[in-house]
C-alpha cells in the first residue's frame, strides 16, 4: 500500500472511533438543554447506567413526551 493510502485509512479509522466514542457519552450541555440534573437520566453522577428517562432521551434525543 502506498503511504497516502495508509494515511487515509488511518485517518478514517481514527475518525470513526472518535465519533463513536463521543456519541456514547452525555455532556453537560444535555443537562442544560433538558433543564434536568445529571441524575435525572443517570442512576448516579458519573455513571453510564441510565434511568428510564435516560433511556428515553438516548433513543429520542429529547425528553418531550416522556411520562
Amino acid at each position: 500500500m502506498r503511504p497516502a493510502h495508509l494515511l487515509f485509512v488511518g485517518f478514517l479509522v481514527f475518525s470513526l472511533l472518535f465519533s463513536y466514542s463521543a456519541s456514547n457519552y452525555s455532556k453537560p450541555v444535555d443537562a442544560k438543554k433538558t433543564g434536568k440534573s445529571c441524575t435525572f437520566c443517570h442512576v448516579k453522577y458519573g455513571s453510564k447506567d441510565l434511568t428510564d428517562a435516560g433511556k428515553y432521551y438516548k433513543d429520542k434525543g429529547t425528553l418531550e413526551g416522556y411520562k
